[in-house]
């Protein structure tokens, strides 16, 4: 593929410095990144693309992140290109028709405009017929808003101007279904998980929050791509040895702990991120080579720690006054991701969907009368909805997390309703 772009020597060297060398990127992962850069004609020094690099079990991971207007600066370098796409936010009260088929919308502003349905882009072509696209708000919402999806509740973007987010979403659909942009996402559509990404790399262009914890098929939280899907279990505790604790802060100002202990075992070094501020404060009088006993859980393949305990030989010597409070300030916060639900639930509707992170089901029910939704997310969870048929009543173990509540198991399949 011919470049569309080439880069001078003095502007690769201000991208090492600005852009790669601060997040710990190697000369490789430099080369690769103006690869891409100078291929589709993207300029990070104009914010058309960041580069990001983090730290995962499996070892470091890098990903080049688009902007909306960055795919727009690509688009209007192919041929065919005849303008901007025409998009805007539906609200309740207006007047709107979608027609695909026609590449078409009819859309009428209401009088009275309430809550956000969504956005709708319409993208022209020379040679091709035009392309329209609508992207239901709610999904991307639940699963980016920083006041549902942050532990503080913080508003991001999403929370401040989510009109303007709903309409670069379907922007960016219709961009990439118009030209050839494959393999360049947008922050937007891949749900980046702050708490996540900023843990080795530093603060960065805002992106969104996914928790993925509270993504519908992830944030959330922490990162939707392929080898960071959620899949959290807890550990037991373990014999861990202090080799460092740092506090930092994300790039929205939300200080955590990173705790660098080695096991006892085996001497393997783990990072352990400490979020609740109990913890965080905990730790800062625990010294270099002191003994824990962790118990930890494992979230968008980053270690999140639960609780830790002094061993006995060490627990007795403490103040009895100070155990006790220390106890207490543990339990002070309820983690939302272990099993801690079983339920009744009649199913009413299961419906299957795919975003960038993965398949997921909604599965519509009752509990003891009132209506709820369920999210399935992960391989084994798909399969056990994909069983449950409408009207069925099953128990069901669950997590609540971020307030969504999430399916674990099945404890017991029950009679058919009615």
């Amino acid at each position: 593929m011919e470049k569309s772009i080439q880069f001078s020597n003095e502007e690769k060297s201000l991208i090492w410095n600005r852009f790669i060398e601060p997040a710990n990127g190697t000369k490789e992962e430099a080369q690769h990144f103006v690869e891409v850069c100078e291929t589709f004609g993207l300029n990070p020094l104009l914010g058309d693309i960041v580069f990001q690099r983090y730290e995962t079990k499996r070892g470091a991971k890098t990903q080049f992140i688009t902007t909306r207007d960055g795919l727009l600066r690509v688009a209007t370098s192919q041929p065919g290109y005849v303008g901007p796409p025409n998009a805007n936010v539906v609200k309740e009260g207006d007047e709107f028709e979608f027609l695909p088929s026609e590449g078409d919308v009819k859309h009428k502003f209401g009088t009275k405009r309430g809550k956000i349905i969504g956005a709708y882009a319409i993208m022209k072509h020379k040679k091709h017929n035009a392309v329209a696209v609508f992207v239901d708000f709610a999904e991307y919402y639940n699963a980016n808003s920083g006041k549902l999806n942050s532990k503080y509740g913080n508003a991001n973007v999403w929370d401040t101007l989510p009109s303007a987010m709903i309409v670069k979403i379907a922007e960016t659909f219709v961009l990439r279904r118009q030209f050839p942009l494959g393999g360049l996402y947008t922050q937007e559509e891949i749900g980046l998980d702050e708490s996540i990404k900023n843990v080795e790399a530093g603060p960065i262009n805002d992106p969104v929050q996914q928790q993925q914890d509270a993504n519908e098929g992830q944030s959330t939280k922490q990162p939707v791509i392929e080898e960071q899907a959620t899949d959290e279990t807890l550990s037991p505790f373990q014999e861990m040895v202090v080799k460092g604790f740092e506090i930092k802060t994300s790039s929205k100002n939300v200080p955590y702990g990173l705790l660098t202990v080695q096991d006892k075992k085996d001497a393997k070094t783990v990072k352990i991120l400490v979020k609740q501020e109990n913890l965080i404060d905990s730790l800062k009088q625990i010294p270099e080579g002191k003994t824990l006993n962790l118990a930890f859980y494992e979230e968008n393949n980053f270690y999140f720690l639960k609780e830790f305990q002094l061993p006995e030989s060490q627990t007795d010597k403490q103040d009895s006054n100070q155990k006790e409070r220390q106890q207490e300030n543990l339990k002070e916060e309820p983690q939302p991701n272990l099993i801690d639900q079983v339920h009744e639930v009649e199913i009413q509707k299961v419906e299957f969907g795919q975003k960038a992170s993965g398949k997921f089901a909604k599965i519509a029910g009752t509990i003891k009368g009132e209506p709820v939704l369920i999210i399935a997310r992960g391989e084994e969870a798909m399969k056990k909805a994909e069983g449950f048929s409408q009207g069925a009543n099953v128990t069901l173990a669950l997590n609540k997390e971020n307030g969504f509540l999430f399916l674990v198991d099945v404890v017991k399949t029950n009679k058919q309703a009615g």
